[in-house]
């Protein structure tokens, strides 16, 4: 992997932990209780409830993701990054710029 990809691969990790940490930031808000004084319907409660659920799934999700990347975001200046978690070959810099959340090469990633 070239200085420029792994530059350009740091760019787009640190882009997607600051989308990342906004997300999180909005799903922690949407998952705070309903208070029991707020007056709503029995169905719109349900509503709530059914929504809060998801979005805890979501922030538990974003969260993990979030780790994923900031412990890449330590490794790129080491010889780990950017190498297969699974078999240690080097992971294609296209695939770690759309996705670089990525551990995997692409043909262990379809195992």
């Amino acid at each position: 992997m070239t200085e420029n990809e792994r530059a350009e691969i740091g760019k787009a990790i640190q882009e997607k932990i600051t989308e990342l940490e906004q997300r999180v930031t909005d799903l922690e808000e949407s998952t705070k209780p309903m208070g029991l004084d707020n007056a709503v319907g029995r169905l719109s409660r349900m509503d709530y409830i059914n929504n809060k659920t998801i979005d805890e799934a979501n922030l538990r999700a974003s969260q993990t993701k979030l780790k994923a990347l900031k412990r890449w975001l330590d490794l790129i200046d080491t010889e780990k990054f950017g190498k297969c978690t699974r078999c240690g070959k080097e992971i294609n810099p296209k695939r770690l710029l759309f996705m670089p959340e990525s551990t995997r090469c692409i043909n262990c990633a379809g195992k």
